[in-house]
Parts: structure tokens; sequence; C-alpha cells
């Protein structure tokens, strides 16, 4: 089967009746959870029915919908939902899809996975922790196994570096790890800039060691960054500036690691809807890349309905001055869902529901059912919504 536990999709996972072989404790917890929720209206159980109406209702008589998450749910669920906001003029907020623009819009130059596994010989993650997150990044892919060029793995063909603003578990494994301020993340960027150009920096960071790295990245043969979307990653701008500098004197690529499983998919259908002829920017998707406060479209505290897909908002946000109802459609009890107005129950993908996803490197990967639960789908709640708003 394919795990939907990260952005990796690592598609060699078996399950048996009693365990599940080659998933990480991440894909491990999500294929083999039962913490399964139910129908829920204000807090009380119903009927799958009773709580799908209470939803359209609630969308029907709201005036400013906001749209969140979508990051965990199939392509065709993204798809529906899609519609299902224009039609009850709602606007959908992503999160950490904003690298993943810049990818689609040819800003900055991006690879797949087996190219990182078969000619990466520079490796720098970037205000990530892949240990903790994508947990068999390093093994399948960016560090330890063979590739085409990279026959010597670790021990002699990569080098792993981490820029971080903490010590991170990733960084126990890498050659050279920089630990950065978070407010002078942008000078640190600077001056390596200023670094690849023999210059030698200004800055409260040691010039030696910046000097060292910009030798290293110039050296490069195939540099992968992989960037994280946490507040410890450097700025959007920061990363761009920097991927055009490194591409003056070596070949740079950059991959984007995300939280939910299926990012890309959201942003990549987004960026087509904003580009329909006739369409502006103030589309069903508004700011597509918004962190939540809104840098662009509404703010989600004006919102006086908010439906979350797949994601669990009060874990991400503050939910101090959220006034709206919220709806929750997911597969398993969140933080928000023990508060939301309606909680509607669905099935994961890849494990009781099917559908497709997209790779964080681009790659379409086809989801296949696991095992029978009789839960409905993301997809087929959504279907049900847009029959009756």
């Amino acid at each position: 089967m394919v795990c939907t536990g990260c952005a990796l999709l690592c598609d060699d996972i078996e399950v048996g009746e009693n365990d599940c072989r080659h998933a990480c404790r991440i894909g491990d917890a999500h294929i083999t959870s039962t913490n399964q929720i139910d129908p829920m209206v204000n807090q009380s159980p119903v009927g799958m029915d009773t709580a799908i109406k209470s939803a359209a209702e609630i969308l029907v008589s709201a005036e400013k919908p906001v749209f969140v998450g979508f990051g965990n749910s199939v392509t065709e669920a993204q798809a529906t939902g899609i519609e299902l906001a224009e039609k009850v003029g709602a606007e959908i907020k992503t999160f950490h899809t904003r690298i993943f623009d810049d990818i689609l819009d040819g800003r900055v130059k991006t690879c797949t996975l087996p190219e990182v596994r078969d000619y990466a010989d520079v490796i720098i993650f970037l205000g990530c922790d892949p240990m903790n997150t994508h947990p068999r990044l390093l093994s399948r892919y960016a560090y330890y196994p063979r590739g085409e060029k990279r026959q010597h793995g670790w021990e002699e063909d990569r080098i792993a570096i981490t820029i971080d603003s903490r010590f991170s578990h990733t960084a126990s494994i890498c050659k050279d790890v920089y630990t950065i301020d978070p407010h002078r993340q942008i000078e640190f960027m600077d001056a390596l800039m200023d670094a690849l150009l023999s210059k030698v920096p200004k800055t409260i960071y040691d010039k030696k060691r910046i000097l060292k790295l910009a030798g290293t990245l110039k050296k490069s043969e195939f540099g992968v960054i992989f960037a994280g979307t946490g507040a410890s990653a450097p700025p959007r701008d920061a990363i761009v500036r920097l991927m055009d500098r490194l591409n003056e004197y070596s070949d740079f690529h950059l991959l984007s690691l995300t939280p939910g499983y299926n990012l890309r998919s959201i942003a990549e259908q987004l960026r087509q809807l904003h580009n329909r002829p006739g369409d502006d920017d103030g589309g069903v998707g508004g700011d597509s890349s918004s962190s939540g406060s809104s840098s662009g479209g509404m703010d989600l505290h004006e919102a006086d309905c908010i439906l979350c897909l797949g994601f669990d908002l009060m874990n991400s946000l503050p939910a101090h001055g959220i006034n709206g109802k919220i709806i929750v459609i997911d597969p398993n009890e969140t933080l928000t869902s023990k508060y939301a107005d309606v909680v509607i129950p669905c099935a994961a993908g890849g494990i009781d529901c099917v559908g497709s996803a997209v790779r964080m490197d681009g790659e379409m990967i086809e989801l296949s059912l696991t095992r029978e639960s009789g839960r409905l789908s993301d997809v087929a709640i959504l279907k049900r919504l847009l029959e009756v708003v």
C-alpha cells in the first residue's frame, strides 16, 4: 500500500493482520490509528445524515465562509471542495504552499526524489527536521541510499548540512550544522550570498564558517535544498534569492517538506483555478498560501463559518478570536473536532478510501483501498453537501 502519513507517500508498505511492515513510526501510527470520531452536532452524537444536513445549513446561512486545510485529502476531494467553495462563495486557505507556488511558477528549480537519490552530492536541510517529520526521507532518498552516481552513499559521496534555528535530530547526523537566530535569518542568508560572491560578509555569524559553507556549495555538482515550512524556516523570498545566487555557480534544486501528504495537489489546483480565463486573484482560492493571519483575503477571525477539511485548525493556530461556526471533516479525532459545531467523520485516503495524491516532488500516486470500514469518503461527503446547499 501507499502510506499517506506524510508527503513522501512511501509505496512499499505491507499491512498484515497484526503488523505494519516498512512504515516509519508516523506511518505506522497513521495506518493503525483507532482514534476515530463519530458524527456530532454541538458535541452530541447524531447520525451521518443529521450531521451533513446541519453542516449544509451552516454553509447556506454563512456570509463569510472560509475553507481551510485540504492537505490531508485525496485530490478528488480537493476538486470537489473547490466546487463547493465556489457554490457557497467561500474562500479557501491552504497552509504551507508558498514554496510550491514558486516551484510551479518556475521561480526556482526543482527535481524528483529519485533524482536526489541518484545524483545529489550536497544536501541542505533548511529550517526542517525530516527525522521527525518525514522519517524515511534520509534512508530512501536524501542521505543513506546508494544512487546511480552516488554509489558510496553518505560515507563519501554526500555532504549533509543543516541550517536551522535549533539543533535538531537531523542535525545530529549532518557534517556541518549552522544554528541561526530566528530573528536574524535574513542576515544569515544575505551573508551566505555575499560569501558566494567571494566577499567577506558583514554579520554577527562566524565569517570563516560561512565562507567555508559557500565554498562547499559552489563545488556541488547536484545540490538539493529541503526547505521547511514552519516558524524555523527562513522567509520565502530569502530562499528564492538564495536559489538564484546558488545557480549562478552550481546546480541547485529545491523541494518543500510539507506536513500534509497532498499539499502539492491543492497548490496545483488553486494555481490552475487562478489562471482560468476570466478569473482574477480574488477567486475561490483567495490567498492560497495564507498562513492564517491572512496576508491577503479574509482573516479567519472575520469568518462566520470555517470548514476544516482534514486539518486540525486549533492545533495550528490560537483558538481565541475565532468566532465562526466550525465544521470538521476528518478521519480522526482532533483538538478542533472536540470544539466543532459539526463533526463529520470520513474515510482516510489510502486506508479505507481510494483516490490519488501528488507526492511532494510532483509525482502522481494512486491510492488503493487497504481495508473496508463502511465510512463515507471525504469526496462522497462533499458531493452530498454540494447537492443540498
